[in-house]
């Protein structure tokens, strides 16, 4: 049995920035603080430890636990204003629905989806884009702070969900941090998008045939 951990952001969807502009907005706003945009040009982390990171610049005597939901909560009221002005189209990456349809009618492969972001947030834009995960096995930063924890969750709940013994574990993600992670859990990794050179690589989830072929899962086990 196959598992194949998926990435929201940038495998599943490409927000073009929107995302991180409403995440620091939404910090400014609960703070009271102005942020070096320069900075944070790209998310290099999880919604919740960037958020930890900068409360430690700004410190506050509100709890953490209070300013991580209202940080959350004006995130979501910016992001859903922002995303309805942006036709579904642009927002979805190329050949995401057709690679969860295909995987998951595999009887070999179980799929869970795995976000940096907060639960709410990730769930947001996968509504915008028509992906309904409901069903999925689901991680996120809601769960953990870490990208590696965060996919070690996932694969721990799709143990349970599946009730089965996973003999390879796959993640189809972008970036540098999800390649780490991916490392220090010892899963294969397939680089998704144009921000990371890697020998397994694919443009978009358009072209997962052939990354299945490289590693050998083509046809079901």
């Amino acid at each position: 049995m196959n598992l194949l951990l998926v990435d929201v952001d940038g495998a599943l969807v490409n927000a073009q920035g929107i995302d991180m502009r409403c995440f620091l907005q939404a910090i400014e706003e609960v703070l009271h603080i102005t942020l070096d945009k320069s900075r944070y040009q790209e998310k290099g982390g999880t919604d919740s430890a960037m958020l930890d990171e900068i409360l430690r610049q700004f410190p506050v005597e509100t709890s953490r636990s209070i300013v991580h939901r209202q940080v959350e909560q004006k995130y979501l009221e910016y992001l859903a204003d922002s995303l309805t002005s942006l036709p579904e189209g642009t927002v979805i990456s190329k050949g995401a629905r057709e690679f969860l349809e295909q995987m998951g009618s595999r009887q070999d492969t179980h799929v869970a989806i795995t976000s940096s972001g907060w639960a709410a947030v990730s769930r947001m834009k996968l509504k915008a884009v028509g992906i309904d995960v409901s069903k999925m096995t689901f991680a996120s930063s809601s769960d953990a702070p870490s990208r590696t924890e965060i996919m070690a969750l996932a694969a721990f709940r799709a143990k349970q969900d599946s009730g089965m013994t996973f003999q390879r574990r796959v993640v189809f993600a972008e970036g540098e941090w999800n390649q780490r992670a991916s490392q220090e859990l010892g899963y294969d990794f397939v680089a998704v998008g144009k921000k990371l050179s890697h020998h397994t690589h694919i443009p978009s989830l358009s072209y997962y045939q052939a990354a299945l072929s490289r590693l050998n899962m083509a046809e079901p086990l």
